[in-house]
């Protein structure tokens, strides 16, 4: 694998700021949302599958919307001889950093209200804040499988992109928009 690529796939998508960290709060929901079901079901899957079926859709439409805006920086990459195994890997990279990001996120603020509650609840009445923890914390093995399935859920949505984002010509860089 060609980590240069991929590091540089990561510098790529903080060039598009406010689209990386709005679908970083969009996946940051969509794990609290599947996560809470796979809890609350006791990681049955199949009971889950409405929730899973929305986070399928949520992660290709993201990739889709990768190939989309990426088309001229795409193109231009091309032009200056990128092969499509390195744009594949770019999509793959920004894909990732946006669903690991989500994941370091809801860790983090689940761990905080933990934290939060615990110092707290002693003291005084935190009705609260312990229905906020009821609502964001999630228990550790239903929040793995939530983000393996959510990477694994995006394959189909990154294969679209791929196909989409290797049929787009070297040439449409240079024409006028």
């Amino acid at each position: 694998m060609n980590f240069r690529v991929l590091f540089k796939s990561i510098r790529f998508a903080f060039r598009a700021k406010k689209r990386v960290f709005v679908w970083i709060m969009v996946y940051s929901a969509l794990l609290l949302v599947v996560g809470k079901q796979l809890q609350a079901v006791g990681g049955d899957l199949v009971a889950a599958f409405p929730w899973i079926g929305m986070a399928m859709m949520v992660s290709t439409l993201y990739a889709i919307l990768i190939s989309q805006f990426r088309k001229r920086d795409i193109a231009i990459l091309k032009c200056i001889s990128w092969g499509n195994w390195e744009i594949r890997l770019l999509l793959v990279g920004e894909v990732i950093l946006v669903s690991l990001a989500a994941f370091f996120l809801v860790m983090q603020v689940s761990v905080e209200i933990l934290g939060f509650v615990g110092y707290f609840a002693p003291l005084f009445d935190v009705s609260f804040v312990t229905w906020l923890q009821g609502f964001i914390t999630i228990e550790a093995g239903a929040l793995f499988t939530t983000m393996v399935l959510i990477i694994a859920l995006q394959l189909p949505g990154l294969l679209i992109a791929q196909a989409r984002a290797v049929r787009i010509p070297p040439m449409q860089a240079l024409r006028e928009e």
